[in-house]
């Protein structure tokens, strides 16, 4: 049986601002806009998101009823490890541009599919719960909004690939100063 039930979240399309600016030919600011984008554009049981100037758009569909505890039990943690891999994707992403610098880096895929598991996950708790089944949101992140969950994974992501480069250039400073100490020790008994 596939994990990923159909009938839950599913990508529905990605567009950036800087696109909507463009098409507005420059008549609204960037806040109207995306009202008027939202409240125009945003098709019937989806949801739109911004992360980092990018809008997402997200399908939400009601499971059937046909579907069994098991198979939203099983569901809901293929979701969160689909939203743990997106994370690693994220790392990823923020190593090739932080430490490869390397441009066109693809975040866009793993920021959609996070925002797919983050919705399919907040679907599936309340109705595991109804049909009798036990479900609760794990950790202070799954029990925040959404568009701040993922943008938080972002910014989480990128902290970790600095963190990485500081805790590498720290290692290196130490590495090349006790070699410059034992070099100088070494040259103090010479002389």
């Amino acid at each position: 049986m596939h994990l990923l039930l159909p009938w839950l979240a599913s990508p529905v399309g990605i567009k950036s601002k800087k696109t909507m600016n463009d098409e507005s030919q420059g008549k609204e600011s960037d806040e109207d806009q995306a009202e008027h984008y939202d409240s125009f554009n945003t098709p019937a049981g989806s949801l739109k998101f911004v992360i980092k100037n990018t809008e997402y758009l997200v399908r939400i569909m009601r499971p059937s009823g046909s579907a069994t505890l098991h198979e939203l039990q099983k569901s809901l943690q293929r979701n969160r490890d689909m939203l743990d891999e997106s994370y690693a994707d994220m790392v990823k992403a923020s190593r090739k541009e932080i430490i490869h610098k390397k441009g066109g880096v693809d975040y866009l895929s793993p920021t959609q599919n996070a925002l797919v598991a983050r919705a399919n996950i907040d679907l599936l708790i309340p109705l595991i719960n109804v049909r009798g089944g036990i479900a609760s949101y794990k950790g202070k992140q799954e029990a925040m909004p959404i568009e701040k969950h993922i943008e938080g994974l972002r910014k989480k992501a990128i902290k970790k690939v600095e963190a990485e480069i500081s805790s590498t250039r720290l290692g290196s400073f130490i590495i090349i100063s006790v070699v410059l100490v034992i070099a100088g020790f070494f040259l103090w008994l010479l002389m």
